[in-house]
């Protein structure tokens, strides 16, 4: 297994392991063209990144994360947006070697901080007690109103 970054020919691979991801938020409707458009930003600007994990030249998982620049502090900080790995392929090293490569890569930018976890209420836990692996600690609460626009 080996982590780079997404390329041309994974664009396919990351649409679909970001529609099975979409599940995870039944109350948004997934959408496709924006998908595919955001990974092809990535592969123009490196904004946001896309780290992908692959197994004997197949995209397996990825991780999507972004930085921004603190409005009242120095430096910076990186958000892990998406973390992905393909269901018959969890418990292998494939996660492990993706938040590695978004801590390097945030470490390479010189942030002062990473921003991860779930914004989904599947396995909350189970993802928090992976991240306390890496040194990721819980703080605050998470939290979420949905807006109803009369649908």
């Amino acid at each position: 297994m080996k982590v780079r970054l997404v390329e041309k020919e994974d664009i396919d691979a990351i649409v679909e392991m970001s529609r099975d991801n979409a599940k995870t938020r039944p109350n948004l409707k997934f959408n496709e063209v924006r998908t595919r458009a955001t990974i092809v930003q990535s592969i123009l600007k490196g904004s946001p990144v896309i780290f992908v994990v692959e197994s004997k030249g197949e995209a397996i998982g990825f991780l999507m994360a972004s930085y921004f620049v603190y409005h009242a502090f120095d430096g910076l900080f990186t958000v892990q947006e998406v973390l992905y790995v393909k269901p018959e392929k969890r418990g292998s090293r494939a996660a492990v070697l993706l938040m590695k490569a978004l801590i390097a890569w945030s470490k390479r930018l010189g942030a002062v901080e990473i921003i991860g976890g779930n914004d989904n209420e599947t396995n909350s836990d189970r993802t928090a007690k992976f991240l306390s692996h890496f040194g990721f600690k819980k703080v605050g609460h998470a939290m979420r109103m949905e807006l109803d626009h009369g649908r």
